[in-house]
């Protein structure tokens, strides 16, 4: 190396690599629409969310009933009220999804005195991983940071040291 410089750039490319290197794995989403109702589903590792939306409006649509039917399962999404949004938690109806491919899905909801049904088809383009939690992602980021500063302060205040500078 020919400068302490070139060692602390050394560092920071060994450090932040694997940050480029490592992608999120796409979450898989589900849209299905009607002439009265918009369906958005968001498949998680442990859960599938839904929210149900007026298709013309965009109002959220609250305390309705949905059930889900993908082949022969069925499960009922449970509403949230403290998100808005609906909840499908049954590990048996999610093990479904577990492996890549394209599932066709029928959505019964019941409004009020209104009815829909929909359906749509739902892909699945890669098994789901713990990669899809952005707070592990934020925390690996900052620790890395941390460690790039307390390098370079050390390297600063040893250059400062060893050239005769007060410390």
């Amino acid at each position: 190396m020919k400068t302490p410089l070139h060692f602390l750039f050394l560092l920071l490319i060994m450090i932040t690599d694997p940050l480029y290197a490592a992608t999120p794995t796409p979450i898989p989403v589900v849209v299905a629409e009607s002439e009265d109702f918009e369906i958005v589903g968001r498949l998680e590792e442990n859960n599938f969310i839904f929210f149900v939306d007026r298709n013309k409006t965009n109002a959220p649509v609250l305390a309705a009933s949905l059930e889900v039917e993908q082949g022969e399962r069925k499960a009922v999404a449970g509403f949230r009220p403290e998100t808005g949004d609906y909840l499908i938690a049954d590990p048996t109806f999610l093990a479904a999804f577990a492996k890549p491919g394209e599932y066709p899905l029928s959505f019964t909801l019941i409004a009020g005195e209104e009815s829909d049904l929909l359906s749509a088809k739902f892909a699945v383009n890669s098994p789901l991983t713990a990669t899809n939690d952005p707070e592990a992602q934020f925390g690996g980021w900052l620790v890395k940071i941390l460690l790039f500063l307390l390098l370079v302060g050390a390297g600063w205040r040893f250059f400062r040291v060893r050239k005769g500078g007060a410390a």
